[in-house]
């Protein structure tokens, strides 16, 4: 519908950003997400991907640990350093399994970590789980 007045139209839907700079793994994870109702972002390196959290705030973030510009790793203890991204959930999506990946990611305060490739159910399930969580915990 026309908005007069020129303001955004408030949607209620979970805001996901993908970051992540595998196009065809971006691509796909689009499509399921919005298929499922989710509103999606995307950016393609860490430091966009930071930006874009700290400006959307979106509810889950699906952090890639490779990437150019800023890895994974890094973008993500950019996020946690800053008070508008402290509380921003995040699930590792990433073909690196080396345990040293995994404890870097938790000490930095991830909700999941998933090593690619991954089951589309699974991740959609976590998601939803995280989202419920940040519910409850908000009320």
């Amino acid at each position: 519908m026309f908005d007069i007045l020129g303001l955004r139209k408030q949607t209620n839907k979970t805001k996901i950003l993908i970051v992540d700079d595998e196009p065809n793994i971006v691509q796909t994870l689009k499509d399921r997400l919005e298929a499922n109702d989710y509103e999606v972002l995307t950016a393609s390196n860490g430091s966009e991907g930071l930006q874009m959290a700290l400006d959307e705030r979106p509810d889950v973030v699906l952090l890639d640990i490779i990437m150019p510009v800023m890895d994974g790793h890094e973008m993500l203890e950019a996020l946690r350093k800053d008070s508008g991204g402290q509380y921003i959930s995040v699930i590792m999506l990433t073909a690196k399994n080396q345990i040293e990946d995994v404890e870097r990611a938790n000490a930095s305060g991830i909700d999941d970590y998933i090593v690619k490739p991954f089951d589309m159910s699974d991740l959609l399930e976590k998601i939803e789980l995280i989202v419920e969580n940040n519910k409850s915990l908000a009320e």
